[in-house]
């Protein structure tokens, strides 16, 4: 049936370094005459939540007079700073390809040189726009993905509400763009 097998140091020591308790010195390892052992099907963890969606989910980016939808508008805006933060200071990773031919798109370093500053112009524009004294909490908050706490929860929703404005400010300035302006004859 099965034999027995004592787990070696190195593999206890690996599971206490993870965190895990041994079940048992002992393991059971199947014998060669049975059929072999099924595969886990253990749940797979969630992504970890940043903390402005922590803060969303809880309903804290709102206070109790507010409307509920505010707490989307502003956990939305957060994260379109968070992304394009992302798009201004991560630097592309640079992979070996094995032909000349470029894949789908503008590919070349040039094009995605400009690509980044004009979203680090716009980060730094966006991040500009904020009220001094709420710069640091929604850095911490947004940027640096870090918890911020009660007493800084109102610099954070004041904020927010100016990323809010600024983005609904640049819909309306973008609208107008795409408008086609005629001279009237």
């Amino acid at each position: 049936m099965y034999r027995r097998k004592s787990t070696s140091r190195h593999q206890r020591q690996r599971a206490l370094e993870r965190g895990l308790q041994p079940a048992s010195s002992v393991s059971t390892v199947p014998d060669a005459s049975t059929k072999p052992a099924r595969r886990s099907t253990a749940p797979r963890t969630a992504p970890r939540k940043s903390a402005l969606q922590w803060y969303a989910d809880r309903g804290a980016l709102v206070e109790g007079d507010e409307d509920a939808a505010q707490n989307d508008l502003r956990l939305y805006a957060g994260e379109a700073l968070a992304r394009l933060y992302d798009r201004a200071f991560t630097r592309p990773r640079v992979t070996a390809r094995y032909s000349a031919q470029p894949r789908g798109g503008s590919g070349d370093a040039d094009a995605g040189f400009v690509r980044s500053e004009d979203a680090r112009r716009a980060f730094e524009e966006t991040f500009s726009a904020l009220p001094h004294r709420t710069r640091s909490v929604v850095r911490l908050c947004v940027v640096e993905d870090q918890f911020v706490g009660r007493s800084r929860m109102e610099r954070l929703r004041c904020g927010l509400d100016k990323l809010v404005e600024v983005q609904a400010q640049k819909k309306i300035q973008n609208d107008t763009k795409s408008v086609d302006v005629r001279p009237v004859v």
